[in-house]
């Protein structure tokens, strides 16, 4: 002990080791105090919302049940936004530095721009908050104290469905303090996408998939001239290519025929999920190779193909990236009111009147609302993406 005692009082340069440790442990003290306090001091709705480029979502907060309620209890922006945990607040705190630096380079300076970047940012958001099972959420709202009695008979029903389902918080509460933006604008964008890399696709594979429902006709002369079209083939459907001229196609268009509906093809036997349909007057072209009985209906189901023209547009040589259009269309348009219902979670002819109740909540037109039909009917637990790669 006496030799560690003189150590620090051995004078080193002009002061003392003793002193030396003595002043730089004021100085970390200073430095941890100091940091901790300029952090506590972001953590304020005051100084969140004191960039003006935050003042749309400022005023959407005000007129939420988080800023005003009966009970007057009131959640701001830290504690929605920053984790309490000590090393998420910090790594939190740091990935805000790339926030600061968008605001710097005029990213959402103007309400246009801030509109134009709702989407993006409320994604962000909301993966993070589903990564961390809605954990600043659980901050306050924790299952355990919920009194369901006190909920509507509806409310209360999908909470502890929710719950026993492991969903998060963020799952079914998007648009809980503000303004949800326009969730088309992501399938949209991928859409018109898809669309510019068809142009080249629908050339070259031989190997094609439908990106939007489609006519086919009975030559190559008919479908130059766009007259006469013999029927449709829809979307996600797969081609293969039997011979080209010019700008047309002459395509194998493959699947299943129930009996006696002769106009419809199908995609696979016993599911009713849309491959193509043909005039009375093209019935003829439809060539059955194999006839099997569904043993669970009892229904006689043909195995068959079909021999058309098609124009060489709105192809894709690429099944998943339709699929991947489609999850991010199911996600947007169906995982607003609630968590998404992953299409696995029912059998493809289900998916056609569960889809059908809900068309009035969504807002898809025609086109899109088979395409999204035909994606969950692929996906679901009797299918499974079953004739994905054909």
């Amino acid at each position: 002990m006496k030799r560690i005692w003189n150590w620090l009082w051995t004078p080193s340069g002009v002061l003392s080791s003793g002193v030396l440790l003595l002043i730089g442990g004021l100085v970390m003290m200073l430095l941890l105090v100091g940091g901790h306090s300029a952090l506590k001091a972001t953590e304020t709705t005051e100084f969140c919302v004191s960039c003006h480029e935050l003042a749309p979502a400022y005023e959407e907060y005000k007129l939420s049940a988080h800023y005003s309620n009966a009970s007057g209890v009131q959640a701001g922006c830290p504690d929605c936004h920053v984790p309490k945990a000590f090393i998420p607040s910090v790594v939190d705190h740091y990935r805000a530095l790339g926030e600061a630096y968008s605001s710097w380079t005029g990213k959402i300076d103007t309400p246009e721009k801030y509109e134009t970047h709702r989407l993006e940012m409320a994604e962000r958001v909301w993966d993070e908050m589903k990564s961390s099972d809605s954990r600043e959420c659980r901050s306050c709202h924790v299952d355990h104290a919920m009194d369901f009695e006190k909920q509507t008979p509806e409310a209360a029903k999908s909470m502890q469905a929710g719950f026993a389902n492991g969903d998060t918080c963020i799952d079914c509460h998007k648009g809980i303090a503000h303004k949800l933006p326009d969730m088309s604008q992501g399938y949209k964008k991928t859409f018109e996408d898809l669309t510019a890399r068809a142009v080249d696709q629908g050339a070259k594979a031989d190997e094609l998939y439908v990106l939007r429902t489609k006519p086919h006709y009975g030559s190559a002369e008919d479908a130059k001239a766009g007259d006469s079209a013999s029927g449709q083939i829809l979307a996600a459907s797969h081609l293969t290519v039997l011979e080209r001229d010019g700008e047309t196609l002459k395509v194998r268009v493959d699947g299943w025929q129930q009996d006696g509906v002769d106009k419809v093809i199908y995609e696979l036997r016993g599911h009713r999920i849309f491959t193509a349909t043909a005039k009375k007057s093209a019935v003829e072209r439809i060539e059955r190779h194999a006839t099997e009985t569904d043993p669970d209906t009892d229904l006689v189901w043909h195995q068959v193909s079909m021999d058309v023209w098609v124009d060489k547009t709105d192809l894709l040589d690429n099944l998943d990236d339709l699929w991947a259009y489609g999850a991010e269309m199911n996600n947007a348009s169906c995982g607003v009111c609630h968590g998404a219902v992953p299409a696995e979670h029912l059998l493809a002819n289900q998916w056609i009147g569960t889809l059908k109740a809900m068309e009035r909540f969504i807002a898809l037109d025609k086109e899109q609302y088979r395409f999204l039909q035909k994606y969950l009917q692929m996906h679901a637990s009797d299918t499974g993406g079953a004739g994905a790669g054909h």
